[in-house]
C-alpha cells in the first residue's frame, strides 16, 4: 500500500445469477446489505471504500475494478463460493499484494477451504472484520462509529434498509441458519439508532431482520415503536418486514404495527401442504392460510407478501400445478413474491438429510444450489418434471392467467391500500414472473448472450461462461476455475467438498 494516500478497500456481494445473466438486477427487494454494513467499520479518513453487488451491479468483469483495491472482502450465499473464488484470482493476478477476506454463509459452511484460499475468513458477524482491519492496516483504520454506510448505496430508489434483530429463533430444516445454531438476539437502542440515523429521510424502509417478530414480546413491540417513532416524524413514509407464522396468531400484533407505519408483511408460507411443512420443521406456519393472512393484513392497511417453496422430492408434478393453479384463480390471494426449489444448503438438517438418504443426484455442483433446478432426485421420472419445472418458473403458458391475477388481485384491495401499495401489488408478480430487461454494460450484456442454455438440471447443465477465465491468467491460478464438486457420479458426497466442511478457527490467517 503505498504511503500517503487513502487504503483502498473493495467489498463484494458475489452472486451467480440462476437464470445466467450478467446484467443488473437493479429492481429485486431486498439488496444485499452486508457490504455496506461492513463498510461501516472502515475509517473513511484514512479509508476509501467501494461496494460492488452482483445483484444490483450485475457481473463485475471491468479490470480496473481488480486492479484497484489493496483489500477485497467478499460475501454472499454459499453457492457463490467459486464466484468469490474466482474473483480474488482475478484481483491477485492484476495486484499480487492484495489481502483477500470471506465472511458470511460462505466462510462458515465451507470454513476449511475458505482458510485456504482466502487471506482472512471470518466465521462471525460482521463485527468479526474489525480485527482483520486492525490485523491488515492499522487500529486506526476502524471506525469509532461503525454506522452503515448507506450513502454507498446510491442509487437506491427510495428504499432504505434497516437490521434490528440477528438470525432466528425457529430451526426450519433448510434453512442455513439453523445450520449455523447461531442464537437470535436483538440490536441494542444504539445500533437501531444509529442506523436509522444513516438512513436519513426515505420513502420507505425495508426491515432485513430473519425474523423481526422474534420470541420476546417486550422486545418486539420496543422495536415496532421505535420505527413507528421516526415513521411520525416524517423520515419515511413506512415500513415493512419479515415475521414468522407465529405472528399472526395474536391480531393484536397487526395492529400494533399498523399504528406504527408498517406497510407491507412478508412470511414464509412455503407450502400449502402440512405434511411439507412438517418435513421443513415449519409447524410454526401450519395456520398460515395465504387468503386469510392477506384479509387480515387488508383489513389493517398492511400489504401480505409470501414465498413458497416447491419440492419434487415429497411432491407431484400434479400437486404442485394444483396448488398454483389454485391461487391463480382466486384473485383476492397475492401470487408469492418468491417462488423456488428447495434448496438442500450446505450444513442445514434438510441437507444431512438429503446426503444420508441418497437424494442427491450426481456430479451437483455448489453453484448449482440455487433454488432453479433439481439438484435432488424427484418422485416421479425427471424427464417429466424438468420441462413442467422450466415452464413454471418463468410462467410460460399462464402469462395471461397471470396478468389477469395480478390486475384483478390490485383492483380488489385497492380500497385498502394507499397508491403506492396498488402500484405494488400490480407491478410486482409481472416484474418477478413476467420480464427481465437485462440491460447492463456491454460486456456484461455479451456476457450474457454467450451463456450455454439452462436446463434446470443439475445432471445437464453445463458449466456457466464464468468458469473459463475472462482475463488472460498464469497457469497457477487454473485451480481457482475449478467447480467445488459437491456429488460424486453415483451421488455421494466428494472428499473435496467433505474436507472443505473441516472445523475452523476463529479468523483464519
Amino acid at each position: 500500500m503505498q504511503a500517503g494516500r487513502k487504503s483502498r478497500i473493495l467489498i463484494v456481494n458475489a452472486y451467480f445469477d440462476p437464470w445466467r445473466s450478467a446484467t443488473p438486477t437493479r429492481l429485486f427487494v431486498p439488496r444485499a446489505m452486508a457490504p455496506y454494513y461492513l463498510a461501516g467499520y472502515f475509517n473513511p479518513a484514512l479509508a476509501e471504500v467501494r461496494v460492488w453487488d452482483e445483484v444490483y451491479h450485475g457481473a463485475l468483469l471491468d479490470r480496473r475494478q481488480f486492479e484497484w483495491p489493496d483489500m477485497v472482502v467478499f460475501t454472499g450465499l454459499t453457492a457463490a463460493f467459486d464466484r468469490a473464488r474466482q474473483l480474488l484470482a482475478y484481483c491477485r493476478h492484476f495486484n499480487p499484494n492484495v489481502v483477500g477476506v470471506i465472511g458470511g454463509p460462505i466462510a462458515r459452511a465451507l470454513p476449511a477451504i475458505c482458510d485456504r484460499v482466502f487471506d482472512y475468513s471470518c466465521q462471525g458477524d460482521v463485527e468479526e472484520i474489525a480485527e482483520v482491519i486492525e490485523a491488515v492496516l492499522s487500529r486506526g483504520h476502524v471506525s469509532d462509529a461503525t454506522a452503515p454506510r448507506f450513502d454507498l448505496t446510491s442509487p437506491s430508489m427510495g428504499i432504505a434498509y434497516l437490521e434490528t434483530t440477528k438470525n432466528c429463533n425457529f430451526a426450519c430444516s433448510f434453512c442455513s441458519l439453523s445450520g449455523e445454531g447461531r442464537a437470535y438476539t436483538a440490536h441494542s437502542e444504539h445500533s437501531i439508532d444509529s442506523q436509522l440515523d444513516a438512513i436519513g429521510k426515505a420513502v420507505c424502509v425495508m426491515v432485513l431482520d430473519n425474523n423481526f417478530y422474534g420470541n420476546n414480546r417486550g422486545s418486539f413491540e420496543w422495536r415496532v415503536k421505535k420505527i413507528g417513532d421516526r415513521w411520525r416524524r416524517g423520515q419515511f413514509r413506512g415500513w415493512g418486514a419479515l415475521v414468522t407464522g407465529d405472528f399472526f396468531k395474536r391480531p393484536e400484533n397487526l395492529k400494533l404495527m399498523a399504528e406504527n407505519g408498517c406497510k407491507g408483511i412478508f412470511s414464509g408460507v412455503e407450502t400449502l401442504d402440512p405434511a411439507l411443512l412438517r418435513t421443513f420443521n415449519k409447524k410454526q406456519s401450519l395456520s398460515s392460510d395465504p387468503l386469510t393472512l392477506t384479509e387480515a393484513c387488508a383489513e389493517n392497511g398492511i400489504f401480505f407478501d409470501y414465498g413458497m417453496i416447491i419440492d419434487f422430492a415429497h411432491q407431484t408434478v400434479a400437486e404442485v400445478d394444483d396448488q398454483l393453479s389454485g391461487l391463480l384463480a382466486n384473485h383476492r390471494v397475492p401470487l408469492p413474491g418468491l417462488l423456488s426449489m428447495t434448496i438442500p444448503i450446505t450444513g442445514t438438517p434438510y441437507f444431512d438429510k438429503a446426503a444420508r438418504e441418497g437424494r442427491m443426484m450426481p456430479n451437483v455442483l455448489l453453484s448449482d444450489m440455487d433454488g432453479q433446478k433439481l439438484v435432488e432426485w424427484p418422485k416421479e421420472p425427471v424427464e417429466k418434471v424438468v420441462p413442467f419445472l422450466r415452464d413454471l418458473l418463468k410462467f410460460r403458458g399462464r402469462k395471461s392467467a397471470l396478468t389477469r391475477h395480478t390486475l384483478a388481485h390490485a383492483w380488489h384491495w385497492r380500497k385498502h391500500f394507499d397508491l403506492e401499495q396498488t402500484i405494488l401489488a400490480a407491478v410486482r408478480p409481472l416484474h418477478r414472473f413476467g420480464w427481465n430487461a437485462g440491460i447492463g454494460s456491454p460486456r456484461q450484456m455479451y456476457q450474457s448472450f454467450k451463456e450455454p442454455p439452462l436446463t434446470y438440471s443439475a445432471m445437464t447443465d453445463q458449466l456457466r461462461s464464468a468458469y473459463q477465465p475472462q482475463h488472460r491468467l498464469p497457469s497457477r491460478f487454473e485451480s481457482d476455475f475449478e467447480p467445488l464438486q459437491v456429488t460424486d457420479e453415483n451421488g455421494a458426497l466428494t472428499d473435496q467438498f467433505q474436507s472443505a466442511r473441516v472445523a475452523p478457527s476463529s479468523i483464519a490467517v
